[in-house]
C-alpha cells in the first residue's frame, strides 16, 4: 500500500503540534487580507474565532498594543497549549486563549468591538448557531472580518476523485464528496443569507486567489501539509478496498494535467468578508 494511505496520526500529538508550521503557512494568505481589512483603534476587546495555533492572534494582539484586549478561543487543546507557550515566550500581555466552541462562547452579550476568523468560521460544526452568537457578543457598530477558502478550492484534483468514483460507481462515495465540500466551504450566496438573517450587514467581500504548486502527484499526496489535513477526508470518502487502486489512477491523471512548466497547480479561491453588526 502507498506510504501515504497508511498514515495514521493524532491531532493531539504534542510532537506534531511543536514542529507544524504548514498551517501557518496555508493560512498566511487569508491572514494577510485579514489584517489588511481590520480597522484599528486604542483599547479594543477583539475576539479570535479558531484561533489555531496563533496566527492571526498574536499578530493582532502586537499590532494592537496593550490597551486592547484580544481573546482567541478553539477547541483544539494541543493547539492551545502552543499559543500559550508563544504567548509566554514573546511576553504579550494582552491576549488570552480559552478552549471554547463557537457555537457557544464564553462571553458576555455585547462586549467585542471586532471579531476575526482566519479560515475557522466554515469548520465549524453549526454555522447558524455560531453566526448568532457573533451578533449576540458584539456590539452595535463591531467589525465581523473572516475569510475562507471557496467550494472551487483544489477543484483540480477534486474533479478528478469525482470522475474516478462515478467511473467504478462509487455514486454514494461521490455524494460523500460534494457533502464534505458543502460542509467545509459553504457557497458565497448561502454565507450572505446567514449573516443577513443574523443581522450582521455585510459591508465588502473581497475575492482572491493563490496556488499550491508540486513537481508531480506523488510529491503532492506526500507533502505533509496535504498528508496530514486533506487526506484524511479523502481517504474517508473512498471505498477501503479499492483506495489504492484509486489513488494510483488519481495520481497518473495529476500528472497529465501538469502545466507548461512541469507542474501541477491547485487553485485555492477564497473570499474576505467585511461586515458589521448594524442592527
Amino acid at each position: 500500500m502507498k506510504k501515504y494511505l497508511k498514515h495514521k496520526f493524532s491531532s493531539e500529538d504534542k510532537n506534531l503540534i511543536s514542529v507544524i508550521d504548514e498551517l501557518p503557512l496555508w493560512s498566511a494568505p487569508f491572514g494577510m487580507s485579514l489584517l489588511n481589512t481590520i480597522k484599528m483603534r486604542e483599547g479594543m476587546k477583539v475576539l479570535d474565532i479558531g484561533s489555531g495555533l496563533g496566527f492571526p492572534l498574536i499578530e493582532i494582539a502586537q499590532r494592537l498594543g496593550e490597551s486592547s484586549s484580544i481573546y482567541g478561543i478553539d477547541p483544539w487543546k494541543a493547539a492551545n497549549d502552543r499559543v500559550k507557550l508563544k504567548i509566554k515566550t514573546y511576553a504579550i500581555k494582552n491576549v488570552k486563549v480559552l478552549k471554547a466552541h463557537a457555537e457557544k462562547l464564553p462571553f458576555e452579550n455585547s462586549y467585542f468591538d471586532l471579531l476575526v476568523s482566519n479560515n475557522g468560521i466554515n469548520n465549524v460544526g453549526d454555522l447558524d448557531i455560531t453566526f448568532s452568537e457573533c451578533e449576540r457578543v458584539s456590539k452595535h457598530g463591531a467589525q465581523f472580518v473572516f475569510t475562507m477558502n471557496l467550494d472551487s478550492t483544489m477543484i483540480e484534483f477534486y474533479n478528478i476523485l469525482k470522475s474516478e468514483l462515478e467511473k467504478r460507481k462509487l455514486y454514494d462515495a461521490a455524494i460523500k464528496m460534494r457533502e464534505h465540500i458543502y460542509h467545509k466551504r459553504r457557497p458565497l450566496n448561502e454565507m450572505k443569507k446567514l449573516l443577513t438573517m443574523h443581522r450582521i450587514k455585510i459591508k465588502k467581500i473581497s475575492q482572491d486567489v493563490f496556488y499550491l504548486r508540486f513537481f508531480d502527484a506523488a510529491s503532492m499526496l506526500n507533502h505533509s501539509f496535504i498528508k496530514y489535513w486533506f487526506l484524511p477526508s479523502w481517504k474517508e470518502i473512498t471505498d477501503e478496498i479499492n483506495q489504492e487502486e484509486i489513488f494510483n489512477s488519481i495520481e497518473n491523471r495529476l500528472n497529465k494535467i501538469k502545466d507548461k512548466k512541469g507542474e501541477i497547480k491547485l487553485r485555492v479561491p477564497f473570499a474576505t468578508f467585511d461586515c458589521e453588526k448594524a442592527f
